[in-house]
């Protein structure tokens, strides 16, 4: 006989429902209700704990590798005069940076979330939360567009340079 899935009166609620199908529990992985339940804890690696660890400082390198980037912008555009003669416009170095760190800080609060909600899982000995499909291929589909929008503007104010 399957096991029963658990209903939302036992404690779930809009948000724990809301991770259960975007993380894939038991209650929505496909194929999870034929699965026999544990009896025994799940037997976690000690090599596991520093695996989330260096996940998380992975994330959080990149991030810091793009707001660096980003604020090294503005120290560097914010001596330069308003007449400035190059073809990069103050204005495109903005807009690269109102872009870059809205992203390095997304990317900052996910490696956080992704390092806690693990770090819980593990905690608890649990099944559920290790791999992840949406949160990196949101992240990287966002730099991906960030990065194209600022190559566009930046060829365009390249090609319309009165030099």
């Amino acid at each position: 006989m399957p096991p029963t899935e658990p209903s939302h009166q036992d404690g779930h609620n809009a948000l724990s429902a809301l991770q259960d199908s975007v993380y894939g529990t038991r209650t929505h992985t496909q194929g999870a209700r034929y699965q026999i339940p544990r009896k025994v804890p799940l037997r976690i690696e000690p090599k596991t704990y520093f695996a989330n660890e260096r996940t998380f400082l992975g994330w959080l390198s990149m991030a810091v590798t793009i707001g660096s980037v980003s604020a090294a912008l503005v120290g560097f555009t914010a001596s330069e005069e308003k007449g400035s003669s190059g073809p990069i416009t103050q204005n495109t170095t903005n807009l690269i940076t109102v872009l870059l760190l809205p992203v390095s800080i997304l990317m900052v609060g996910y490696a956080l979330t992704t390092f806690y909600m693990r770090s819980v899982y593990l905690g608890r000995k649990q099944m559920g939360f290790y791999l992840d499909w949406i949160g990196p291929t949101v992240l990287c589909a966002l730099v991906m567009t960030v990065l194209t929008t600022i190559m566009v503007v930046a060829f365009v104010q390249i090609l319309s340079y009165q030099g």
